[in-house]
C-alpha cells in the first residue's frame, strides 16, 4: 500500500522478469467496486487509453522496469494499480493500492471479533466488523479483504451494499454492524480476513480475523474419499 496526499507525486514500479526479454507491459487501473480498466500499454513507447492521456500521467523505462508515475494526486487516483506482462496470456504482478488522504478528517474507527477457532472442512464461518463513523452509512463504502501466504497485499474479496448492515445512530456518530459469511472448504480459504471502510480517501482497516481450517477433517474427508474409490475398484 502506497499513501499520499493530495497534489503529492508517487511512482508505482513494475519490472519484466529476468528470463521475459519481449511482450507488453500492461498498466491497470481498479477503483474499489469496480472491474479493472486499461490505462497504458507499453512496448517502445507508452500508448495509453484516453480517460489516461493527461500529463499527470507518465511511464518511466529503465533496465526491466517500466514504472507508473502519477503527479499531482487527486482523490479519484485512490484504486488498485497492477501492472501484467503480456505474451500468450497475462502474468500479472500483485498489484499496489494507493490510499489518496482527503483534506476532511473524518474519524473512523473499525473493530473486528476475536481470532476464530479452527473450521471443520466444509463448514461456513461468519465474521462480523463494527463501524463507527461520523458519517451516515451511505456515505461509507465497506469491504473485506483476505491475506495468506504466499501473497504479500491483502486481496479484495466482497463489497457491502447498503441492504447488508444493521446501524444504530446517535447524536454525533453512527455505528453499523457488518456479516460477512464464507464457506471454507480448502487451505485456500483459510488467512487473516480484514474489514476496511473507504471515506474521503482514505482506507480504515480492521484489527484482522484470522480463519484457520481443522486440518484432521481435511484428512478424513480425503482419506474416505479414497477409501471409497479403492473399493469401487476392488468391486469391478
Amino acid at each position: 500500500m502506497v499513501v499520499a496526499d493530495v497534489g503529492d507525486s508517487v511512482t508505482l514500479r513494475c519490472f519484466r522478469p529476468e528470463e521475459e526479454t519481449s511482450g507488453s507491459i500492461i498498466w491497470y487501473k481498479q477503483k474499489i467496486g469496480h472491474e479493472p480498466c486499461t490505462m497504458a500499454t507499453v512496448d517502445y513507447e507508452p500508448i495509453w487509453d484516453n480517460q489516461f492521456k493527461s500529463p499527470r500521467f507518465s511511464i518511466k523505462k529503465e533496465e526491466r522496469g517500466f514504472h507508473l508515475n502519477i503527479a499531482n494526486i487527486e482523490p479519484s487516483d485512490e484504486a488498485m494499480y497492477y501492472c501484467s506482462l503480456m505474451k500468450f496470456s497475462p502474468v500479472y504482478g500483485k498489484g499496489t493500492f494507493l490510499t489518496v488522504k482527503g483534506n476532511e478528517d473524518v474519524k473512523v474507527s473499525v473493530w473486528q471479533s476475536d481470532v476464530s477457532d479452527t473450521v471443520p472442512a466444509g463448514a461456513s464461518v461468519t465474521l462480523q466488523c463494527s463501524v463507527l463513523s461520523e458519517r451516515r452509512t451511505a456515505e461509507l463504502q465497506v469491504l473485506w479483504f483476505r491475506a495468506a501466504p504466499p501473497q504479500s497485499h491483502p486481496q479484495i474479496i466482497y463489497t457491502h451494499h447498503n441492504s447488508s448492515h444493521q446501524c444504530e445512530s446517535g447524536s454525533s456518530t453512527h455505528t453499523c454492524v457488518y456479516n460477512f459469511t464464507k464457506n471454507i472448504h480448502s487451505l485456500s480459504d483459510t488467512g487473516t480476513y480484514y474489514c476496511a471502510v473507504a471515506l474521503c480517501g482514505k482506507v480504515t482497516f480492521g484489527n484482522g480475523t484470522q480463519v484457520q481450517l481443522d486440518v484432521k477433517t481435511l484428512t478424513d474427508q480425503c482419506f474416505s474419499k479414497n477409501k471409497l474409490q479403492f473399493v469401487s475398484v476392488f468391486l469391478v
